[in-house]
């Protein structure tokens, strides 16, 4: 039996909301699948009800931070609307490989009819998958994994997420200006979205005036991003901007409102409800979004069509979008972030 959550009682008998998307999105497609060369925009409409009631295994890395928990909310929104049935489980963090392992067996052990992944790691999970791909269909949700044994992919080119971070700079302090000192604290450094998040970036700061003071990887859990802020702040008194995860930069909003200090700027390279709060208030210069609810929900909606027999684009995730003080406004924000009143959904039956 598959051992859920602590919390997993509990969360079977809280409502979410029932605020739906929007039904139709232009979406990036890649053609070939899961390589990130080729894309073309297409327009995506989402299935209205299932043909019968699917069981979906969700294996997520962690549900510690709102980015999940959006995606959560897109996976568990998407399935009730379907009338599919849906587990999730989390691994509790980026360095639970093992335990993640042990969830995917399960799930392809289990009386369920796909499982939708959000891997640990871009390659280590690679055998796991293989082996269950044998008895149930695989597809990647937010997370890029390498492409054996996968049959869809819902996942945005995280290199232009860094990227779109590193252009602030790029546009901000152009090459062969006066330098300024960045710090750079990106995830875990074995996750797949941060090797390649972490190759954007510093592609895009190549061609500006940075000065890369430090760089901290680490587990996007909040006691460690906190950690590595204040040791930014001690170890670099001159240090200009921190840029990094999401989970990281509020932490940095938190001690540098807490120390009154306001010589230090930051950036984001992902987007969640304090990093919206910060654009809006002025105190974050942009956050890249890749629309984490609208995932959630894609990569639900993937799977239901492959079950049906109806074809499938095998790879696609949503456009990315730069969310800025100039742009907020006409930004769609339910694509990324769940209901402030969303309580994790481990069960939809």
């Amino acid at each position: 039996m598959l051992l859920k959550s602590t919390f997993s009682l509990l969360s079977l008998a809280l409502a979410f909301s029932t605020q739906a998307l929007a039904q139709e999105w232009t979406v990036n497609k890649w053609d070939p699948a899961f390589k990130f060369e080729n894309s073309e925009k297409i327009t995506y409409t989402a299935l209205d009800k299932a043909s019968k009631k699917w069981k979906l295994c969700v294996v997520f890395p962690h549900l510690k931070d709102p980015y999940w928990a959006a995606t959560n909310y897109g996976v568990a929104s998407h399935a009730k609307k379907l009338g599919v049935a849906m587990d999730l489980f989390e691994a509790g963090g980026y360095p639970n490989l093992d335990k993640q392992i042990e969830q995917v067996k399960n799930c392809a052990a289990g009386d369920y009819d796909a499982i939708l992944l959000g891997s640990v790691s871009i390659d280590k999970m690679t055998p796991t998958i293989v082996e269950a791909a044998k008895s149930k269909p695989v597809f990647a949700t937010v997370n890029y994994v390498q492409g054996d044994g996968i049959t869809g992919m819902v996942s945005v080119d995280w290199t232009n997420m860094g990227r779109a971070a590193g252009d602030y700079f790029k546009t901000t302090y152009p090459k062969g200006g006066t330098p300024v000192k960045v710090a750079w604290i990106p995830g875990p450094e074995t996750a797949g979205w941060v090797k390649v998040t972490d190759k954007g970036f510093r592609e895009a700061i190549a061609d500006s005036a940075v000065e890369l003071v430090t760089t901290k990887y680490g587990d996007t859990g909040a006691d460690i991003q906190a950690a590595f802020v204040a040791e930014v702040l001690e170890e670099h008194p001159d240090v200009q901007y921190i840029a990094g995860n999401a989970v990281a930069i509020e932490s940095a909003l938190s001690v540098l409102r807490r120390k009154k200090i306001d010589s230090v700027s930051l950036v984001a390279d992902y987007f969640t409800p304090a990093m919206y709060r910060g654009i809006r208030r002025g105190k974050l210069a942009s956050a890249p979004s890749d629309s984490a609810a609208l995932q959630g929900v894609l990569s639900v909606d993937q799977a239901v069509r492959y079950l049906e027999g109806k074809t499938i684009a095998k790879h696609i995730g949503p456009v990315i979008f730069n969310v800025t003080k100039d742009n907020f406004k006409s930004f769609p924000v339910d694509e990324s972030l769940a209901p402030s009143d969303f309580k994790n959904v481990f069960s939809v039956k």
